[in-house]
């Protein structure tokens, strides 16, 4: 019994941490650029009593006889599929095509990459992520550099937005066509061959690993990352019901180890009062 009672201890362990994974994932169904993880299991602590016998001389053989198998959590990746996008701000951008945006936490010392286009501008003219990241673009030379200097007494902010090829500019009206006045940055993007080996880092922004390799050159919009779409924000990734389907499942298969965690333990119990 007490066996039972340990492959049952594992698979609970292993279905509480795709629950885990499975709220995290709805508690951020409205939470732009968030990208849903995956759970998947495999089977462990295969228990084989015999292999079995081959059939000889007009007899039959036999089959292997076997326990079954335990179950374990074998991975957790990043789902990168596209969200939805919805209308934004003026400073806000959505990626369509399967590029990443390039924020950093301290001055450019490193990098985290993000699908989340949610940005703004903080007190020093600076443009930042929704988590207080700086944003980084391309000046004219093509040189990837802090998105800055944007003072409030150069630019009004809210005719501050993006033209349809990525460039911060200057419009004339709230309809967004006529540009009166270019700043000198793009927006820079980036991918990499291998995006669910990224791992979460800070809010909706990732690090890269050694399974996501190096990202790619910073570039502006076009090729392997894609085009933008001004004054729009990519949404969650999340199925809502899917998800929730997905919870239900994995509850149901808790309770039924559960279950079976008991039903063990009555019968040590009943056997050890039955020796008293």
């Amino acid at each position: 019994m007490l066996d039972v009672m340990g492959q049952a201890k594992n698979a609970i362990e292993a279905y509480n941490s795709a629950l885990r994974v499975s709220l995290s994932n709805m508690a951020n169904l409205e939470t732009s650029g968030y990208k849903r993880l995956n759970v998947s299991f495999q089977s462990i602590f295969e228990k084989v009593l015999s292999q079995g016998t081959a059939a000889e001389d007009n007899m039959g053989g036999t089959n292997p006889r076997q326990y079954g198998q335990g179950v374990s959590i074998s991975s957790v990746t990043l789902d990168f599929s596209a969200g939805t996008t919805t209308s934004a701000g003026p400073l806000n951008l959505a990626i369509s095509g399967q590029g990443l945006f390039l924020v950093s936490p301290d001055g450019g010392k490193s990098f985290l990459y993000t699908r989340s286009g949610d940005f703004q501008l903080d007190g020093s003219g600076n443009l930042i992520s929704s988590s207080g990241m700086q944003v980084y673009g391309l000046d004219e030379s093509d040189n990837l550099v802090p998105i800055t200097g944007l003072t409030s007494n150069i630019y009004t902010t809210n005719l501050l937005s993006w033209t349809d090829a990525g460039e911060l500019a200057e419009f004339t009206g709230t309809d967004y066509k006529n540009v009166s006045r270019k700043t000198k940055y793009r927006i820079a993007m980036t991918y990499f061959h291998n995006p669910a080996g990224l791992v979460q880092a800070q809010g909706t922004s990732f690090a890269e690993t050694l399974a996501s390799g190096s990202p790619a050159i910073a570039q502006s919009i076009g090729g392997s990352v894609g085009t933008i779409a001004p004054r729009q924000l990519e949404k969650s990734n999340v199925d809502q019901f899917s998800e929730s389907l997905s919870a239900q499942e994995l509850s149901r298969a808790i309770s039924a180890n559960l279950s079976m965690v008991k039903l063990a333990s009555d019968m040590i119990s009943s056997f050890i009062q039955k020796l008293g």
